[in-house]
């Protein structure tokens, strides 16, 4: 997905069978995606993708002209799972207070630097003063904090459990290290989103063959590049329409979130003048499929039929009820 545009430039379907495992999915769907990107001749300046370690590695030793950044969302979502996980411990209770707090100050360390890591890092490790109503010394490139008088509330006392726990969560290793490389502009929201319309056109509970799988997640992002950039909408007095939702994560706190203009489906009447066409050009559906490109491509086998399955008789032969005496 290009970010500044908010459009889908191209798909990979990976089976799980054509790579060692599920994990290792995510990086065949980006090497062959970016392979694809290549192949147009385009470049690829900046690449935001979350904190997975194996695209980490592949993108530091084949890709090193690529500013890899991480995706701010995915960070915080973890750092807030760990607080309300720690808060849940006895005498740490405080932290469960922090958390939002917390995981929203990984936004504006983000948002705030530019870019610049280091700054970032110190911005980021300046929670652990703060919490404690210290709001200076936290580093040579930024030695306070820049916010004006606070109102009293709960501190985290130093040296506390609390406060060592708080520690381990902010001053981890493999985040220290991430946290330097958080996106200051484009994040991975809008391809969540295409996930979202995806699981529209392709649910998860249903199964799909490879093809029509693939059908699918094309159309998806044919509707989705087709109604990315819609604006919000309005009432009749011409003010912005919100709508209010309870996510579970947020537990009973509203969250307003933009109403936007209705979805268009132009792209289905293009899909119909393609298959006039095909069907002009051709004199038969035996003939269009076998010129269609997508169709004469290798695919993998069904990984239902990966394994050796037994004969019928065996199974049956083999069959005992747990209630025989």
């Amino acid at each position: 997905m290009d970010l500044k545009t908010n459009k889908i430039l191209d798909t990979q379907l990976v089976q799980k069978n054509e790579v060692r495992n599920s994990y290792a999915m995510e990086l065949e769907g980006l090497q062959r995606g970016l392979a694809k990107i290549a192949e147009e001749e385009l470049q690829v300046s900046h690449l935001v993708t979350d904190r997975h370690s194996q695209i980490k590695k592949y993108m530091r030793e084949v890709h090193p002209e690529v500013v890899h950044w991480f995706d701010c969302w995915h960070i915080a979502k973890g750092i807030f799972k760990k607080l309300e996980a720690v808060g849940k411990k006895k005498n740490c209770e405080i932290i469960g207070d922090w958390s939002r707090s917390i995981s929203n100050h990984t936004y504006w360390c983000a948002m705030s630097s530019e870019g610049d890591g280091e700054l970032v890092s110190q911005k980021w490790c300046s929670i652990l003063n703060h919490v404690c109503n210290v709001h200076e010394g936290h580093g040579n490139k930024f030695p306070r904090c820049e916010h004006g008088d606070l109102e009293d509330r709960l501190w985290i006392k130093k040296g506390s459990k609390a406060y060592e726990e708080l520690e381990k969560i902010v001053k981890g290793r493999l985040l220290m290290t991430d946290i330097k490389k958080i996106s200051p502009a484009e994040q991975t929201s809008g391809l969540e989103a295409f996930h979202k319309v995806l699981c529209h056109f392709a649910p998860k509970f249903v199964h799909y063959f490879h093809a029509q799988m693939e059908a699918r997640l094309l159309l998806a992002a044919l509707h989705f590049n087709e109604n990315s950039t819609r604006q919000q909408a309005k009432n009749q007095n011409g003010d912005l329409i919100y709508s209010v939702s309870f996510p579970k994560g947020r537990h009973g706190e509203g969250v307003a979130k933009e109403v936007k203009v209705k979805q268009t489906f132009n792209y289905i009447d293009e899909l119909f003048e393609e298959l006039i066409f095909r069907r002009e050009v051709h004199s038969s559906f035996a003939e269009a499929r076998a010129a269609n490109a997508l169709e004469n491509r290798h695919r993998p086998v069904p990984v239902a039929q990966m394994e050796q399955r037994a004969r019928k008789e065996d199974i049956e032969a083999s069959h005992r009820s747990r209630f025989t005496d």
